[in-house]
């Protein structure tokens, strides 16, 4: 009789778990043919933004695929390759379209979280990967502070290869301390005797440099990038030659740590990246009396690590919020290079020195696939993101000679376009359901770039005896379109 009554149990559940199967799977089948987030998020019940209407879209895709292998057997169970985060993602759009459903009166809603309209379009943004826009930000923002810190050295290096001429001149060694003779220069050559100047680089004078800069910002929200504030520590050193009168070269090694952490005030987010790397920096000048010409060439690299938050809460007693943290850790390689001219107008101890320089970068981020997440780790396609900047700027500056040396403040503003930089897709999908082979893509587009903005600055240029030279900078970037910027740096140079 016990024997009897299990085995009527065990048809029974057996019976109920077919029915549920056969149920449950059409209606399934029902929802990703016709799109349920999509269907709600085109409905016009509520207004939602483009990240949320992009993320559905996906999701819908993705749940899709899934239900191919996910979708419950005749036993009532998912098929055997429906484990893990497979089956963890699936079980989260699940209930992210049976949500849907429940919305639209319609379909399955056995896993619905029984969010409203606002709480899904929360909910579809926490699950878009667009944090990863700011791995450009980052990236870019390195490549720049370094580039604004060298353009400070050439100025620093400028002005002491005109008083070391102007001392060669005058017959002091170390540097010409009074005022009458440090404002005697004017466009074209230095007054007083000439032939000292040449012997004064008979051979060649090496130098050590020691830079360091700090910068810092924010970022505001928009569509599909989040809100953040940045950070970064720099430091570099290298070594400079005079190879002639003329024609200094030098090398310029540098280190950084980056932080940006998203605003959670302002956007639907969580978590940041860390950005630690190094570079390498060729650069030369060649200089006149009055006009110059400078270059560098570089390379630069950062580690970037990801922390991406993903939390929605379920209003069902029955289903568990969502609460997880994704990581990640990518690549980022950058070419730099700048080329750069101007022409110095001296009026004795003042000039105006208009110029132009032309800058390139570019940088390639790796693919990368997160982890620690449950279901929600993405993979991402790799990136290129070129940039190609002109800026026409001018400077002003003023010589004042102290007893202990000669100190210059000076300002400056220019004006950049940026030509090639360009809006891109960053193509990312979920790990656990087939990842970038899958056709269900996260491609979600950055930013278009600022095309016109400007960069103001000013700083101190300090020249001592025996050789020393110092210099700090502060500038600020303007009209750059969601960002505000600074940059504070200074350094030292040691002539041998």
């Amino acid at each position: 009789m016990g024997i009897a009554k299990i085995t009527a149990c065990a048809a029974r559940a057996a019976i109920a778990a077919l029915v549920l199967a056969v149920w449950y799977a059409p209606s399934a089948q029902a929802q990703a043919t016709s799109g349920n987030l999509t269907d709600l998020v085109n409905s016009g019940l509520f207004t939602y933004n483009g990240l949320e209407i992009a993320a559905a879209k996906t999701n819908d895709a993705a749940f899709a695929n899934l239900l191919k292998i996910c979708s419950p057997g005749p036993n009532g169970a998912p098929a055997a390759g429906c484990s893990g985060n497979t089956l963890l993602i699936f079980d989260r759009l699940r209930e992210l379209e049976d949500t849907a459903n429940e919305i639209l009166g319609r379909g399955e809603t056995t896993f619905s979280l029984k969010l409203g309209l606002q709480a899904v379009g929360f909910a579809l943004r926490w699950t878009a990967p667009e944090e990863f826009a700011a791995q450009g930000s980052l990236t870019t923002t390195f490549a720049n502070s370094q580039l604004t810190t060298l353009n400070g050295r050439f100025s620093a290096l400028r002005f002491a290869t005109q008083m070391n001429r102007l001392a060669a001149q005058t017959g002091d060694a170390d540097y010409a301390p009074d005022a009458p003779r440090v404002a005697s220069y004017s466009s074209g050559s230095l007054r007083g005797g000439g032939a000292g100047a040449d012997g004064a680089y008979a051979s060649p004078t090496w130098s050590a440099i020691g830079n360091g800069s700090y910068s810092a910002g924010t970022k505001a929200p928009t569509t599909f990038e989040d809100a953040f504030n940045f950070n970064d520590t720099e430091y570099s050193a290298g070594s400079d030659v005079r190879l002639s009168r003329n024609l200094v070269v030098g090398v310029l090694g540098g280190y950084t740590v980056k932080h940006v952490n998203f605003d959670s005030s302002e956007s639907i987010v969580a978590g940041g990246v860390r950005g630690e790397g190094y570079s390498g920096i060729v650069y030369g000048q060649l200089e006149g009396d009055a006009a110059y010409l400078n270059f560098s060439i570089g390379f630069q690299h950062l580690s970037l690590d990801t922390r991406r938050s993903i939390t929605y809460p379920s209003l069902n007693p029955l289903i568990p919020s969502v609460n997880e943290t994704s990581t990640s850790s990518a690549s980022a390689n950058s070419w730099l290079a700048n080329l750069g001219g101007g022409y110095a107008f001296h009026w004795r101890g003042f000039s105006v020195e208009p110029y132009l320089n032309l800058q390139y970068v570019h940088t390639l981020i790796g693919q990368f696939t997160e982890h620690d997440g449950d279901g929600f780790d993405i993979n991402v396609a790799s990136q290129s993101d070129p940039s190609l900047t002109l800026s026409p700027g001018v400077r002003l500056q003023q010589v004042f000679t102290p007893p202990f040396g000669v100190i210059v403040p000076y300002l400056y503003g220019e004006y950049r376009h940026e030509f090639e930089q360009n809006s891109r897709d960053i193509q990312s999908a979920y790990a656990a359901a087939g990842g970038l082979t899958s056709g269900a893509d996260f491609n979600l587009p950055t930013d278009s770039p600022t095309r016109n903005y400007y960069v103001v600055g000013g700083g101190l240029t300090l020249l001592f005896k025996h050789g020393v030279q110092g210099f700090v900078q502060y500038v600020r970037v303007l009209q750059l379109a969601n960002y505000s910027d600074y940059v504070a740096s200074g350094g030292i140079r040691i002539e041998f």
